[in-house]
C-alpha cells in the first residue's frame, strides 16, 4: 500500500486551492460580463457560432441603416409632391374663375402675378433638398433638379436620368428617390406657364385649355405621389421583417451567451467553502509539520 507524504498531501491542497481560485476568477468574469465566455480559448465552437450570430446582427443592421435611407428620403418626397399638389389645385381654382367671360382683362393680369407666385414656388418645391442634396435631380444631388429661363418662363429639368439606389441586402438594391423627369412634372410646369400666358394675354380659350392641362397635370401628380407612398409602405414592411429578424438574433446570441447568474453565483460560493476548507487544511497540516520538526 503506497504511503502518502505530507508533501504529496500539501501539493494536493494548493491544487485544489488553484482549481478553486480559477472557478472564482472564471464566475466573477461571467457575472460581471453577463457572458459563459470571453475568449475563443475558453470555448471555440461557441465563440465561433457567436461570431456567425454578430456577423448576421450586422447584416441586418446594415438593412436597417439603407431602409432608413430610403425612407427618410422617399418620405421626404411624398410630402413635397402633396405640397405641390396643393399648388395646382390653387392654379386649377384661379384657371376655373378667370375663363368667365365676366372678367376683364385688367383682372386676369393681377391673376397672372398669383400664377407666377405658383410657378416660383412649384419650381422651390421641385427643387427641394434633404441634408444638403436635391431630391428630384437623379444622382446629380449637388445642383437644383430644374431651372428656370427667366425671359421664357420656361422650366425645364436638368438633373440626370439616373436613380440613387440603396443595398437592402446582397441581393436587393431599390431607388429611393423620385427623379423630376417623371411626366407629372413636366406637365405641372407646362400647365402653369400655359394659364400665365393666356391670363396675360386675355385669352379665354387658353384659359379654358390650360384648365384642361392643369386638370392632367393634378391627376399626374396624384398618381405619382400615390406610387411613391406605396414604395415606402413596402419599405414599411421590409422594416418590421428587418426588425424582427434583429430582436430574434439579439434573443439567440443572448441565450447562447448568457450565464445563468444564479447558478454562478451558487458556484462561486461553493468554491469559496471549499477554498476556504482548503487553507485550513493547509494550515493544520503546517502546523503538524512544525510540531514534529520540533520533536
Amino acid at each position: 500500500m503506497m504511503r502518502v507524504t505530507q508533501n504529496q498531501l500539501y501539493d494536493t491542497l494548493l491544487t485544489g486551492i488553484r482549481n478553486q481560485l480559477d472557478i472564482q476568477a472564471r464566475g466573477n468574469a461571467q457575472v460581471s460580463s453577463g457572458k459563459r465566455f470571453q475568449r475563443p480559448a475558453q470555448a471555440a465552437l461557441d465563440y465561433k457560432t457567436s461570431l456567425d450570430i454578430r456577423s448576421a446582427q450586422t447584416g441586418v443592421q446594415s438593412s436597417l441603416k439603407a431602409i432608413n435611407t430610403a425612407s427618410t428620403r422617399l418620405n421626404n418626397s411624398m410630402s413635397t409632391l402633396n405640397s405641390m399638389q396643393q399648388l395646382l389645385v390653387r392654379a386649377q381654382t384661379l384657371a376655373v374663375q378667370q375663363s368667365s367671360g365676366q372678367i376683364g382683362a385688367s383682372e386676369r393680369q393681377v391673376a397672372a402675378v398669383e400664377v407666377t407666385r405658383l410657378r416660383d414656388q412649384l419650381l422651390g418645391f421641385a427643387n427641394q433638398q434633404l441634408d444638403g442634396q436635391s431630391l428630384f435631380a437623379g444622382t446629380a444631388v449637388n445642383q437644383n433638379a430644374f431651372t428656370l429661363n427667366t425671359g421664357t418662363g420656361v422650366v425645364s429639368y436638368s438633373g440626370n436620368a439616373t436613380d440613387r439606389t440603396v443595398a437592402i441586402s446582397s441581393s436587393q438594391t431599390v431607388a429611393s428617390n423620385v427623379r423630376g423627369d417623371k411626366t407629372a412634372f413636366t406637365q405641372a410646369f407646362s400647365a402653369i406657364q400655359a394659364l400665365n400666358t393666356a391670363l396675360n394675354t386675355n385669352n379665354i380659350t387658353g384659359i379654358q385649355t390650360a384648365l384642361g392641362q392643369l386638370n392632367t397635370a393634378g391627376n399626374s401628380m396624384t398618381d405619382l405621389t400615390a406610387e411613391v407612398g406605396s414604395r415606402v409602405h413596402t419599405l414599411n414592411l421590409q422594416q418590421q421583417s428587418f426588425e424582427d429578424m434583429k430582436f430574434n438574433l439579439e434573443k439567440r446570441l443572448n441565450d447562447h451567451e448568457g450565464v445563468d447568474i444564479p447558478a454562478t453565483i451558487s458556484q462561486l460560493q461553493q468554491a469559496s467553502v471549499a477554498m476556504q476548507a482548503a487553507f485550513s487544511q493547509v494550515a493544520s497540516l503546517r502546523s503538524l509539520t512544525l510540531v514534529n520538526f520540533l520533536r
